[in-house]
């Protein structure tokens, strides 16, 4: 078993009490009590998302309740891509607010190829899943690459099963890496705050265990994460694989 503690900050505003709980605190507040104030969100005018924003949101090791999404655009018949950053909101998480209010404004030429980039905070949950399915069919155009920081409640096989149908039908799915990290470092982050420059070298364990774990979704394998989350402290990440897991796992040779 390889367990490793969660880094505290001086921002973690929830005290979770148990890995059930810390789940449910999060559900909750994605569901309900946001608004598309981008601003007040920490996305400027300017589509950009602050650097205290990004860092606080996007740091695996700890499970922060808010849900970002920074994406990118990019059709055939225009050499610029579009980039800019959206949240989840009361009613939607960020990918349907993308799906049904930032793509439709964007859409002009049904003919026209679109390649969508997302890097999220939290993976798509199993509804989620299911309308960008939807989605994908009605628009064969459209190919979609999403990059995840964590897993979202990645025991519950609705959101595990709705990650291996995004897959079967080509959607790319990754675990953010350090150089993807970067890129949206230097590509969707405010520059004009303190912080010159950034690499989330700490980073790495967790890649890895996310990376493991999803793996184990595509592959449809049992879960080899384990998240524990006890009164006023950090949660502890423990992998837990038994042979015929490492097997499997090995064979993927996941990041």
């Amino acid at each position: 078993m390889f367990l490793l503690s969660g880094i505290e900050t001086e921002r973690e505003k929830h005290t979770p009490v148990k890995q059930d709980t810390a789940w449910e605190a999060v559900v909750k507040a994605m569901a309900t009590g946001w608004n598309r104030d981008h601003e007040s969100r920490g996305i400027t005018k300017g589509g950009k998302i602050s650097q205290e924003t990004f860092i606080d949101t996007y740091d695996p090791s700890v499970l922060r309740r808010e849900q970002y999404m920074l994406y990118e655009i990019k059709w055939s018949n225009n050499k610029r891509p579009r980039q800019s950053c959206c949240h989840s909101t009361q009613t939607e998480h960020a990918e349907i607010y993308f799906l049904e209010d930032v793509f439709q404004k964007q859409r002009s030429d049904p003919s026209a190829h679109c390649f969508i980039t997302w890097f999220v905070s939290w993976s798509p949950c199993g509804d989620c899943c299911k309308q960008i399915r939807d989605f994908l069919k009605e628009q064969p155009n459209v190919k979609l690459f999403i990059y995840v920081a964590r897993i979202y409640w990645h025991k519950r096989e609705i959101n595990r099963q709705g990650l291996r149908n995004l897959m079967n039908i080509g959607v790319s799915i990754r675990v953010m890496y350090l150089p993807v990290y970067r890129y949206c470092w230097r590509t969707f982050v405010d520059k004009e705050d303190k912080y010159e420059d950034y690499w989330p070298r700490h980073f790495a364990p967790w890649i890895m265990l996310y990376s493991l774990e999803l793996q184990s979704i595509l592959q449809n394998i049992p879960s080899c994460l384990k998240i524990s989350s006890f009164k006023n402290q950090s949660p502890v990440f423990s992998l837990c694989v038994d042979e015929k897991q490492k097997r499997a796992l090995a064979l993927a040779n996941p990041y």
